[in-house]
């Protein structure tokens, strides 16, 4: 299989710690990649490494001359007075896109329901990923790097997004790599998968389920192995306290191999426990949404919807995407006011969000989190210890920032 681009020895460092070392790794024709790893471990970093979107602090990146790559970040850009026509079909007349059968699969599996003429600004989060996805697929890429494409999509559109790359290609022809948290989605299009952790890439043949098979393996062989070390190390920490007058006599070789084992015996965690998330008492009565109508202008999206949350509650929202279930949930924070019924909250309620653009971290963006939090509390409960925000990160030599 030929190679279509790859890195060497790749090493980017933060201000607090190395987060990719010495990474190499390679793209061939045929090549399902799937990422996985803990979040903030690296994975968007090598993504963009290898769409040379950013520099490594050292390595290089290589491509095959001709190579064209596609890239999708995880920001959708709701571009105000732009149409989803001119985000995805961009200039190109009619006759010429109607007549492609791969930009008519992509229009018809992904922007059903979405009128070619809709500003992008009046788009649901669901729907505004819809038209990202579908300005990269209608383009012609040897290479597609994917980060979270499953985002903010129903299970129709991954299921329709899976099928559509499993048909992209030939099975050996073009490249895939994708960064999901969607175990079936992974398992429905990878045929390998790379394991972002401490600094490091391990590969792995075959999908989710065959990775995870590979890793229990390989943390069973390292427990085992740890197991073995922990009891040497038990065995010499005993020999070297039999006695101080003994002490002097022991061999070097001994004393050395002891103390080499203690220095690898990792520090004991400091961890820090989210104990406490109300600060006030919770009533009987905490959320009524009453014979609700509800949208924006004269579109109607949710009609006559009655919902009680109380104490406790745990409710997952499930529906196609523009189907309305941000605006519920806008309905449930207070910024959006029914067009008729009524929303009533207890007295006790208080209610944040995390919304899917994350708009109320454009005010914060490279600031700080110590500095942010520090805003609205200056010392919390963590366990049984009272804290300040600043002595939280006390533990880097550069406390991070906030950034997209």
């Amino acid at each position: 299989m030929a190679h279509l681009l790859g890195t060497q020895s790749l090493h980017v460092a933060l201000p607090d710690r190395v987060l990719l070392d010495d990474i190499t790794v390679g793209i061939d024709e045929g090549d399902r990649i799937g990422v996985v790893g803990r979040n903030g471990d690296g994975k968007s970093t090598l993504l963009n490494l290898l769409a040379r979107t950013r520099e490594p602090d050292e390595g290089r990146v290589t491509v095959r001359g001709g190579i064209r790559v596609g890239v999708l970040d995880q920001q959708d850009e709701a571009t105000a007075s732009t149409t989803v026509q001119q985000r995805v079909l961009g200039d190109r007349p009619e006759f010429e896109w109607a007549s492609d059968p791969r930009i008519r699969d992509v229009l018809a599996g992904l922007l059903e329901g979405i009128s070619l003429d809709a500003p992008l600004d009046g788009l649901s989060g669901g729907q505004l990923r819809r038209v990202h996805l579908a300005e990269l697929l209608v383009g012609d890429w040897d290479v597609l790097l994917l980060d979270e494409p499953t985002n903010h999509l129903d299970v129709e559109g991954i299921a329709w997004l899976a099928e559509h790359l499993r048909r992209r290609w030939s099975p050996k022809d073009g490249g895939l790599v994708v960064i999901t948290h969607d175990r079936w989605f992974l398992d429905a299009v990878c045929t390998r998968m790379w394991e972002v952790h401490d600094g490091v890439v391990d590969p792995f043949e075959g999908g989710y389920a065959a990775y995870v098979l590979q890793r229990v393996e390989r943390d069973r062989q390292a427990a085992t192995i740890e197991s073995k070390r922990q009891n040497l190390m038990r065995k010499e920490l005993a020999w070297l306290r039999r006695g101080a007058p003994a002490r002097t006599a022991k061999p070097k070789f001994r004393i050395d191999a002891a103390t080499e084992l203690i220095a690898e015996e990792p520090p004991v965690r400091n961890t820090v426990e989210l104990t406490q998330l109300a600060t006030s008492r919770l009533g009987r009565d905490v959320l009524d949404i009453l014979d609700v109508d509800a949208g924006y202008g004269d579109l109607t999206v949710l009609r006559d919807v009655t919902l009680h949350i109380g104490p406790a509650d745990r409710i997952g929202v499930l529906g196609p995407n523009g189907a309305g279930k941000s605006t519920l949930l806008a309905l449930i924070t207070g910024k959006l006011e029914p067009q008729s019924g009524r929303v009533k909250r207890g007295k006790t309620v208080t209610v944040r969000e995390v919304s899917q653009r994350l708009e109320g971290l454009e005010e914060h963006l490279d600031s700080r989190i110590s500095d942010v939090v520090a805003r609205y509390r200056t010392t919390f409960r963590a366990g049984k210890d009272e804290v300040s925000p600043g002595s939280c990160w006390s533990v880097w030599a550069s406390p991070p920032r906030i950034r997209r």
